[in-house]
């Protein structure tokens, strides 16, 4: 394997590129593979051979925008196969526009990130006939990957473990090349370089909730933020909790329009068979009056002030806090429970804040 097609064609990934310290051959993965570090490449000599120049490079260009993606720590909780494929389809739609050659039979891209392609692909499964002949592709990966799973894990590119047996992330030198390499793309002449993006991943809000009440152990909290396609969302989202009991806080000011309120509602409401989940409104003042979703309706009066309603809950039992809305309020100074803050237009970002 020789990078230096790659160094010339590419030239921002050199710090990434030269980073690597490791490239050992093996029969044991189908193709090629990088480890979570960033520090060592794996390939197939069998399946390398077959590649044209071309191909090869384009190859190389795959596994370093792994790395400088921070595929590997972006992953968290997520079923490592599903999002090794969800990262090679972000990944060869880039390749793709900026004219390379990937090779036969390698996934067709699409021009999203790799956390909004990985919610789809959990749901493809449910396909019907008449979909696009990719849907019909990825099903029969899914269908293999259920079939398989562990087998499946090692197939991918991107390796779920280091060269040392660990399953840590990049260390400081190589973090470093990748923010070197991130600036470089910032000034960078190549296509590639142009279509890199800086944007944090995005994720369905639903999603969020969903996995939320799903998980299962712990009083741990993992801060974590997500910036949502039609949605402004700052969250703190508990890791694992049995039995999550949720508070729902809805702004009642009338500045959340039906359809949005139907939607949210409806997402709690299918929540609620998970968990427990509560409603209370909020306007100018509001005292916290939680009731069983199903029951919940809102008033539409007043001003907003989200603090009060907020404050009191925060002093019950409740595992998370969801906000729905406008926001445009004085937020809370303190987050001493795992919050949720779902705000449609994206005007105003809630400020982080320390519990």
């Amino acid at each position: 394997m020789n990078f230096h097609a790659l160094i010339w064609k590419e030239p921002w990934l050199t710090p990434v590129v030269l980073n690597i310290r490791q490239v050992f051959k093996t029969t044991r993965i189908p193709s090629v593979g990088v480890s979570p570090d960033g520090k060592t490449l794996y390939y197939n000599p069998v399946f390398w051979k077959k590649l044209s120049a071309k191909e090869q490079i384009a190859v190389q260009i795959h596994e370093m925008l792994h790395i400088v993606y921070q595929h590997a720590e972006r992953r968290k909780n997520r079923e490592q196969a599903r999002w090794n494929l969800a990262c090679d389809m972000a990944i060869n739609e880039q390749i793709r526009m900026a004219e390379y050659q990937l090779p036969e039979g390698a996934i067709e891209g699409e021009n999203d990130t790799a956390e909004n392609i990985y919610e789809r692909i959990k749901t493809i499964s449910f396909l019907t006939e008449g979909k696009s002949q990719k849907d019909a592709y990825i099903k029969a990966i899914c269908a293999d990957i259920e079939k398989n799973a562990e087998e499946n894990v090692m197939a991918g590119d991107l390796l779920p473990y280091n060269a040392d047996g660990t399953q840590c992330g990049p260390e400081n030198e190589i973090l470093n090349a990748i923010e070197l390499s991130k600036q470089m793309a910032g000034a960078g002449t190549t296509t590639l370089s142009k279509l890199f993006s800086l944007q944090k991943g995005r994720a369905d809000w639903k999603s969020i909730l969903r996995h939320l009440v799903q998980s299962v152990v712990g009083a741990d909290m993992d801060y974590l933020t997500y910036e949502f396609d039609e949605f402004g969302v700052c969250e703190d989202v508990l890791l694992r909790k049995p039995s999550a009991k949720i508070c729902a806080l809805v702004d009642e000011s009338g500045s959340i329009d039906d359809y949005l309120y139907e939607e949210f509602c409806g997402e709690l409401r299918s929540l609620s068979f998970l968990a427990e989940v509560y409603a209370s409104g909020f306007t100018y003042r509001t005292e916290l009056q939680p009731v069983p979703v199903k029951k919940y309706c809102r008033t539409m009066s007043g001003g907003t002030d989200v603090r009060p309603a907020y404050e009191q809950a925060c002093k019950k039992d409740y595992d998370c806090i969801i906000v729905l809305t406008d926001g445009y309020l004085e937020f809370p100074s303190q987050e001493p429970i795992a919050t949720i803050w779902v705000m449609p237009e994206s005007k105003r970002r809630k400020m982080e804040v320390l519990v």
